[in-house]
C-alpha cells in the first residue's frame, strides 16, 4: 500500500503559484478572476497549513521569501505536470473536435461560407463552434482557435500563443441598388440626403470613414443603430439606408449584386480580425495545424485588391 499523501489546500496552492508568478497579489487576482483580498487570504490559508512564510510583506508589495522562492519553483512545475496532463486527456479524447471561438458577425459573414470547403479538405475534423461578442477576454488555454481583433498584423508570438492576421478590416458604404433608384448617390457628400446605418459594436466606423475619405458636411451619427453588423447589413439589403461595412463581410452580397458600392475610396483600419492559437498545441496536433493552413489559405484565395489609409 502507498504512502498516503498529506497535500496542502490545493485552491490555496493554485493562488500562491499565480501570485508568485505574477510578483503580485493584484495580478494574481485579475487572472484568477477574484479579489486582491482572496489572493491574500488563500496565501495566508497555504502559510498557515506549512507553518511558513511564503512572502516578505511591505507597505507598498511583496515578495517571495527565500522558502517561498524554492516551493514556488516546485509547485510551478507541478502544476505544469497536471496542466499538460490535462490537455493531452482532454484533446485525446477529443482528438478530431477543433474548438473555435469568435464573434458572431465573424462566423455569419466569414466563416459559415467557407465551412463546407473546410469539411471537404478535412472531413475527419470536426469544428466546435460557439460565438460571443467579447472574444478577446476568453481564455486561450481552454480553446484550440479564438479569432478576435488585434492590432498586429504580422504574426507574433506572445506568452505561447501566436497571433496572425486573417481578415483586414477595410470599411465602405454599401446599400442596395434599389435605394439608389430613389435616391441618388453620385458623391460622399450626398449621404447628407441618405440615413445611414449603424452597428452599436462599431459606432466609430462611419465617422472614420468620413474622415479619411475627406467628407465634411455628413453628421455620421444621424440614422438607426443595429446591435450587429448583420443587422445592418441586412437593413441595407432591404434598402432602409448605407451601412458602413467591411469588405470581407460583404464580399459575397457585392459580388451577387445585392450589394453595391458607391464609391472606391476603401478605408484600412489598422486593426483586424486575428486567429490566436497555442504554439504548443500548433506543434503536437495535427487538427490544428490543419485548420491554420486552411484558414490562411482561404485568406488568400478571398482577399481583394485595393485598400485606403491606415487610421486606427
Amino acid at each position: 500500500m502507498g504512502r498516503a499523501r498529506h497535500l496542502p489546500p490545493l485552491n490555496a496552492v493554485r493562488t500562491f503559484e499565480a501570485a508568485a508568478r505574477n510578483g503580485s497579489f493584484l495580478k494574481a487576482a485579475e487572472e484568477l478572476n477574484v479579489t486582491p483580498g482572496a489572493v491574500s487570504r488563500l496565501v495566508k490559508t497555504l502559510e498557515n497549513h506549512l507553518d511558513v512564510p511564503l512572502f516578505v510583506r511591505s507597505h507598498r508589495a511583496v515578495a517571495l521569501s527565500e522558502d517561498g522562492q524554492r516551493y514556488a519553483e516546485s509547485i510551478t512545475q507541478a502544476l505544469d505536470i497536471i496542466d499538460r496532463a490535462t490537455d493531452a486527456l482532454r484533446m485525446g479524447s477529443n482528438a478530431n473536435v477543433l474548438s473555435l471561438r469568435c464573434h458572431p458577425t465573424f462566423a455569419v459573414h466569414w466563416l459559415l461560407p467557407r465551412w463546407a470547403r473546410f469539411h471537404a479538405a478535412h472531413p475527419g475534423i470536426q469544428i466546435d463552434l460557439k460565438t460571443t461578442l467579447v472574444p478577446e477576454s476568453l481564455n486561450m488555454d481552454a480553446v484550440d482557435f479564438i479569432i478576435r481583433i488585434d492590432r498586429n498584423s504580422a504574426p507574433e508570438e506572445r506568452h505561447g500563443f501566436v497571433s496572425e492576421r486573417l481578415v483586414d478590416v477595410e470599411s465602405l458604404p454599401v446599400c442596395s441598388p434599389q435605394l439608389l433608384r430613389r435616391v441618388p448617390l453620385n458623391r460622399p457628400e450626398d449621404l447628407r440626403n441618405h440615413v445611414l446605418l449603424h452597428g452599436a459594436l462599431r459606432p466609430h466606423d462611419w465617422p472614420r470613414w468620413l474622415e479619411a475619405a475627406g467628407i465634411s458636411g455628413v453628421p455620421s451619427d444621424q440614422g438607426p443603430t443595429f446591435e450587429s453588423l448583420t443587422l445592418a447589413y441586412n437593413a441595407a439589403l432591404a434598402g432602409a439606408g448605407v451601412a458602413i461595412g467591411i469588405r470581407a463581410f460583404v464580399a459575397d452580397d457585392l459580388s451577387a449584386g445585392r450589394l453595391i458600392k458607391p464609391f472606391d475610396f476603401v478605408r484600412l483600419s489598422q486593426s483586424g480580425f486575428n486567429m490566436v492559437y497555442s504554439a504548443e498545441r500548433f506543434r503536437r496536433f495535427r487538427k490544428v495545424r490543419a485548420f491554420r493552413e486552411w484558414m490562411l489559405q482561404e485568406r488568400v484565395r478571398e482577399k481583394e485588391g485595393g485598400a485606403g489609409e491606415a487610421a486606427d
